[in-house]
C-alpha cells in the first residue's frame, strides 16, 4: 500500500451499500443532572455501562429532577458508528447504509423515526429487550444481498438477543469472503454469553474493543497476562498460529489473521495488532474544543478505522483517522453531528 487515496474519492469507486452493521437501536435518553445521589441509588457509574430492566428505567426516569436537561434521540453502538461513517463518506446521505434489526412493539414508529431521521436506512422489524430477538425469518424477510458488501459489523448486543442470526451472518459472509468487524461492547457480557461471544469472535476478522473490554476477554479466554497492552498481541497469537504471514504489508492485511484494535481512552495509545504479531500504535489526539461527552469516542473510533479499511488504507492510516474522528466526537454532546465534516476530517 503505497499511496493512501483521500477517503471520498476511494468510496467512490464503490457500488453501494457498502457495509451492513446488525445492532440492538435503542431510544437514547439524554439527562444532564447534578444530583449524584440518582448514580449511587440506581448502582450507576460513570463511564461505565450496564442494562437496566424496563422497570427500574421507568423508575428512573420518575426520579430525575424537573430542571434536568433532557432529550431524546436514536442511539446503539452499530447505528452510531454507521452514521458516523456515512457522515464521513457523505454528509448529504444520499448513499444509504443498513441496520437490520429493531422493534414492533409500542415503541417501533418512534424509534423507526428516530432513525431514518438520523440518516441510516433502517429495518426495524423485531421486538430488542427482555423477550426480543431477531430472528432468522425475520433475516430471511430482509431480503438481505451481500454482492456489494465489503464489510458487515455486528455488536455484541445483537449477539446476546440474536445469536442464530449472527451465526449464519458469520457463515454467508465468510462464503462470500466478506469482512467481519465485531464489537466487544462491555465486560459483562461475557458472564453469560461466553461461548456465543467467542464463537462470533472466532469468524471476525477485525475485533474491537477498549482496555476493560479486553481484559474481560482475555480472562474469559484464560489467556495470562502482565499488561494490558500485552493483550492484543496474546489474542492475535492465538488465532493465528496456523497462518502464514507475509512480512510484507499490501492490501490483504486485514486477512492476515485477526485484527485487534484496542483503545485506551485519553491517557494511553490506541494500539492495533494484525497477522504475526504486527502492530502500530497511535498516541492521543488532543480535542481542539473543551470535552463534553465521552460516550461516543468507542463509536467514532470503530467508524473511522473501517472508513479506512472501505479506502483499503494502511493499519496505521485507519488507526490515526479512527482516533482523530473519536477526537472529535468528545467534544459533542452524544453522537450529534454537524451538517458539514470538519476540514481536518476530510481525509
Amino acid at each position: 500500500m503505497v499511496e493512501k487515496v483521500p477517503l471520498r474519492k476511494a468510496i467512490a469507486k464503490l457500488n453501494f451499500p457498502t457495509i451492513i452493521a446488525f445492532g440492538n437501536p435503542l431510544v437514547d435518553h439524554h439527562v444532564r443532572t447534578r444530583n449524584k445521589d440518582l448514580l449511587e441509588k440506581y448502582n450507576l457509574e460513570v463511564d461505565r455501562e450496564t442494562e437496566l430492566p424496563e422497570e427500574k428505567l421507568q423508575k428512573l426516569m420518575l426520579d430525575l429532577p424537573l430542571e434536568s436537561e433532557y432529550g431524546t434521540s436514536a442511539e446503539g453502538s452499530a447505528l452510531n458508528s454507521m452514521r458516523i461513517l456515512q457522515w464521513l463518506c457523505d454528509e448529504t446521505f444520499q448513499k444509504q447504509y443498513s441496520i437490520y434489526c429493531g422493534r414492533n412493539d409500542d415503541r417501533a414508529s418512534f424509534l423507526r423515526y428516530l432513525v431514518q431521521s438520523a440518516g441510516v436506512d433502517g429495518s426495524l422489524e423485531t421486538s430488542i429487550g427482555a423477550g426480543g430477538v431477531y430472528t432468522l425469518e425475520d433475516l430471511k424477510r430482509s431480503q438481505l444481498l451481500f454482492h456489494t458488501i465489503k464489510i458487515i459489523y455486528i455488536e455484541r448486543f445483537f449477539v446476546t438477543h440474536s445469536f442464530p442470526v449472527a451465526e449464519e451472518i458469520v457463515k454467508r459472509a465468510e462464503e462470500r469472503d466478506i469482512i467481519i468487524a465485531f464489537n466487544l461492547s462491555g465486560t459483562y457480557i461475557f458472564n453469560d454469553h461466553h461461548l456465543a461471544m467467542c464463537k462470533i469472535i472466532g469468524y471476525a476478522n477485525i475485533v474491537f474493543g477498549n482496555a476493560r473490554e479486553m481484559e474481560a476477554l482475555a480472562q474469559s479466554l484464560n489467556v495470562a497476562y502482565d499488561n494490558v497492552t500485552d493483550i492484543p498481541f496474546l489474542l492475535n497469537s492465538l488465532t493465528n498460529i496456523t497462518v502464514s504471514v507475509s512480512n510484507t504489508l499490501n492490501a490483504n492485511w486485514v486477512r492476515h489473521g485477526r485484527v485487534f484494535v484496542m483503545s485506551q481512552g485519553e491517557s494511553a495509545p490506541a494500539i492495533a495488532v494484525w497477522g504475526k504479531s504486527q502492530s502500530v500504535q497511535v498516541q492521543p489526539i488532543k480535542p481542539t474544543a473543551p470535552v463534553i461527552d465521552t460516550a461516543g469516542a468507542g463509536d467514532g473510533l470503530v467508524a473511522g478505522f473501517l472508513a479506512g479499511v472501505l479506502a483499503q488504507w494502511s493499519p496505521k492510516h485507519c488507526l490515526e483517522y479512527g482516533c482523530k474522528v473519536a477526537s472529535f466526537l468528545v467534544t459533542r454532546h452524544g453522537v450529534v453531528l454537524p451538517e458539514n465534516v470538519p476540514p481536518d476530517l476530510l481525509e
